[in-house]
């Protein structure tokens, strides 16, 4: 996933209110190697704009609340050396908790930058912030993510939400949190897989290279209504595959539906686009859709569709100490291939396997993640009608389903711990 990552990040950070200046390329992240930070501000030179974030959860019965306080813009200096002065997008970008269990409980604080306060009605009521668990916060290499509210409804939730908001804050505030409470974050840029000393050269891989699982896949399944069942039932190959990859005609007869007429045809009470998120739009970074609209952050128009989680088979975390993948991966075709497991249990959640930032010298070649689906409940997708992956961010099953692939992430280069 981080292989094309720098690419899109100046638009989710300008999509989420995030406006990085006066960066001195030679350090962006101080890391877990120095002792003390500070944040420091001529008169009338602050910049920064800051938020308070509440959320409120219970984990295996037990009160389990977030106060986090985020800068955005924000002007960071370390004790450690004078020329480590930086401009970041937001800090913190994800905060995490250790449990009594050794377990790792992670937020995505969401993006409000723009003065979106709950007061104010910008952040809705029933904003719904990514979560990820990893069952050793110390060693973080894979975790589940609750992304939508079915998750914490599942028979296998460890988690209970009871809400959240957001209200302003000053830098005051903010340097107070970063002094009595940031401290407890037991994410590290190391942990990440940020190079601590210039954000700008990718850390290199080494033997038994391992890095926190920051990116999360899943997809969606969205009912076809009966006009566009008929539709859809004309394309289906004649093998009558379960699930399959839409042709070029397909994909434009869809369209001429559901997208492109003032009054297009909904699915399930939605209009298609507001299922079909764009990548970059989706990430979790102004929080997650719910199965209504009006969840998320200035994108209040998406909605989730019944999720499930997805897996890739390729990732750093993946080699084995000598560098090597699992004989039963590595006999894999390329490129990575990524099966959605679809189970009544699993609705709601998001597998998280993967880095969203970029490691040097990974052996065997590329591991960014795929936009694609390529297997279901150990089904590959019948390819028989795709035009080099033309469609490929649709997947049909039957002649009843649509299925979109979801992405999620803790962090972004743009921002700070």
């Amino acid at each position: 996933m981080g292989r094309f990552f720098a690419a899109i990040i100046v638009l989710l950070a300008i999509g989420g209110g995030v406006l990085l200046r006066g960066i001195d390329t030679r350090v962006l992240f101080g890391g877990s190697s120095f002792t003390k930070s500070v944040e420091v501000s001529a008169p009338g030179s602050d910049r920064g704009y800051y938020y308070r974030f509440k959320a409120s959860f219970a984990y295996k019965g037990e009160p389990l609340d977030f106060d986090i306080v985020v800068g955005c813009n924000v002007r960071i200096t370390t004790y450690k050396d004078n020329d480590r002065t930086v401009y970041v997008g937001i800090a913190p970008m994800a905060f995490g908790l250790k449990m009594k269990d050794r377990h790792g409980v992670v937020v995505r604080p969401p993006h409000a930058c723009r003065g979106e306060t709950t007061d104010n009605g910008e952040v809705p009521q029933n904003l719904l912030p990514l979560v990820v668990t990893y069952e050793d916060a110390e060693a973080p290499w894979s975790g589940i993510a609750y992304a939508s509210e079915d998750a914490y409804e599942s028979p296998i939730s460890e988690l209970k939400f009871f809400g959240a908001t957001i209200v302003k804050a000053t830098a005051e505030e903010w340097r107070e949190w970063r002094r009595s409470e940031a401290p407890k974050n037991f994410i590290t840029y190391e942990l990440l897989g940020i190079n601590a000393k210039n954000m700008w050269e990718a850390p290199h891989w080494k033997p038994s290279y391992r890095v926190m699982a920051s990116g999360c896949l899943a997809a969606s399944w969205v009912k076809l209504p009966e006009p566009v069942r008929d539709l859809v039932h004309r394309f289906w190959p004649s093998t009558n595959p379960l699930y399959w990859f839409p042709s070029r005609d397909m994909r434009d007869a869809l369209w001429s539906v559901a997208v492109d007429p003032k009054d297009p045809l909904l699915f399930e009470g939605n209009r298609f686009l507001d299922y079909k998120q764009e990548l970059a739009d989706s990430d979790g970074s102004q929080g997650l859709p719910r199965h209504q609209s009006g969840a998320v952050i200035f994108f209040k128009h998406y909605v989730a569709g019944d999720l499930y989680p997805a897996r890739i088979d390729r990732s750093v975390n993946l080699l084995r100490a000598d560098g090597e993948l699992p004989p039963e991966i590595k006999e894999k075709r390329l490129p990575p291939r990524i099966e959605a497991e679809a189970r009544p249990e699993l609705r709601g959640f998001a597998y998280c396997d993967d880095t969203v930032f970029k490691i040097e010298e990974v052996p065997g070649g590329f591991y960014g993640t795929p936009f694609y689906l390529s297997d279901i409940n150990g089904t590959a997708i019948n390819e028989d009608l795709q035009s080099w992956r033309v469609g490929s961010s649709l997947v049909l099953e039957r002649d009843e389903f649509v299925i979109l692939p979801r992405r999620y992430q803790i962090g972004t280069i743009f921002g700070g711990l």
